[in-house]
């Protein structure tokens, strides 16, 4: 009876505990929306904070929140979160139904899907009082207007590199590739033990073949005003090097890719954004790999790059926020508070803000890899070009893809294929689909 009568007593203490714990803090893992945390702090203004990231993104920045909310005590802020799969879908629902959050983690691509006259996002020249503009360049501004209203801040710049398992390269006698010549003739060496010389994600593997039509052709394969300018007929020639760079072993298929193929050594190398190079790079020198850094291929007496430079993630506050001032304090902190910029360091790549470098600068910031890469790109900067949003768009790489393994399975042929990839994407673009 007395272990009976403790048992219903520990019993009770712990639902009771949990009843308190859950009245104090709630953690909603709702389906599709990512994570979100609501504090029930009384009085002052309630405002929403959303991002995407990995694990340690996630707990720098709630840690940066915490502290903000101590400096900031009227203001209580809420967040919503998750990983970046499935984001920018989760995202146009929040938007399309108006329950986007007040201070948003955006993609350069979205300021001209949800804002392309400027009226999508607050206008944060009218929060000059709150947010610390002389920290950014005019040009670095520019990035962030749409129809001369200010919709966001760039927090860093961001484009590819490539980084390799350089004890993987001396094993089999490689150099790091300068040309796409030099790509598949490694494809050669490590195919023979079933290896690839790439692991890329769907959207690295797009902005590949991107740069090798332009490369090849002169021209951009997305105009100015993001409409379509390959032909039919090129791209054609595109699926089929598309192919030629799976069955070359150059590229791993994108669909059995998994990073941990590239950090043991299955796969020599990655493409990356500057932004991730704590994950590919410094996450292989982790496991006692030397990594080399390489630029993008060429091919020989090319009339372009090819490639392009962006954004890496921009801040931005919703058109429909009831509490803009509130939210501005919150976007100024993400950028410039010396607690927040100490927290997140480098992760989301080298900061554009002036007083963020500052202050990184004196934490050792030139010793980085980021730093480094960005110092390397510089010497390429003139080559490259603003990205163009809707080479970013998931619904036109996602198209690529679908109709491409239409022929690399041998349902369709090549010109087939070509045919209803132009067709769909030119749907996707004039808004029929």
């Amino acid at each position: 009876m007395k272990n009976k009568a403790r048992f219903i007593f520990i019993g009770s203490f712990v639902v009771m505990t949990a009843i308190l714990v859950f009245s104090l803090i709630k953690v909603n893992f709702n389906a599709g929306y990512g994570k979100s945390y609501t504090t029930t702090r009384q009085g002052g203004a309630v405002i929403q904070l959303s991002w995407w990231g990995n694990d340690p993104r996630h707990i720098y920045t709630m840690e940066g929140v915490d502290h903000f909310q101590e400096q900031e005590s009227d203001i209580e802020v809420s967040y919503r979160y998750g990983e970046w799969n499935g984001y920018e879908k989760r995202t146009k629902v929040w938007m399309q139904s108006h329950n986007e959050a007040d201070v948003m983690q955006i993609n350069y691509a979205w300021l001209d899907i949800y804002s392309s006259d400027g009226n999508g996002f607050y206008d944060l020249n009218e929060l000059s009082d709150y947010i610390d503009l002389d920290c950014f360049s005019e040009e670095e501004l520019s990035y962030g207007t749409q129809n001369g209203k200010l919709n966001a801040l760039p927090i860093a710049m961001n484009t590819h590199v490539f980084y390799y398992n350089q004890d993987v390269l001396d094993e089999y006698g490689l150099s790091l590739p300068k040309t796409w010549d030099d790509l598949f003739k490694m494809g050669e060496v490590l195919g023979k033990d079933d290896k690839y010389v790439l692991g890329v994600n769907k959207k690295q593997m797009f902005l590949i073949l991107i740069a090798y039509y332009e490369q090849k052709t002169g021209k951009q394969m997305f105009k100015q005003d993001g409409t379509l300018a390959i032909n039919k007929d090129e791209m054609t020639e595109l699926v089929e090097f598309y192919k030629k760079l799976l069955d070359g072993h150059v590229l791993c298929p994108v669909d059995t890719f998994d990073r941990s193929l590239y950090m043991s050594g299955e796969i020599a190398g990655t493409m990356c954004w500057v932004s991730d190079t704590k994950i590919y790079c410094d996450g292989l020198a982790e496991t006692g790999a030397n990594v080399s850094m390489c630029m993008y291929p060429v091919l020989p007496n090319a009339k372009r790059s090819g490639w392009y430079i962006k954004p890496a993630t921009m801040w931005a506050i919703s058109a429909n926020t009831e509490h803009p001032e509130e939210a501005a304090k919150l976007l100024n902190y993400l950028l410039n508070d010396p607690y927040m910029v100490k927290l997140q360091q480098t992760e989301k790549g080298v900061p554009v803000s002036k007083k963020a470098v500052e202050i990184l600068n004196e934490d050792g910031l030139s010793a980085t890899n980021e730093y480094k890469a960005i110092e390397e790109i510089k010497e390429y900067q003139e080559e490259l070009l603003l990205i163009i949003p809707n080479i970013e768009n998931e619904s036109i790489i996602d198209t690529f893809k679908s109709g491409a393994d239409e022929y690399i399975f041998d349902k369709a042929t090549a010109e087939e294929c070509a045919d209803t990839i132009c067709d769909e994407i030119n749907d996707i673009i004039n808004g029929k689909e």
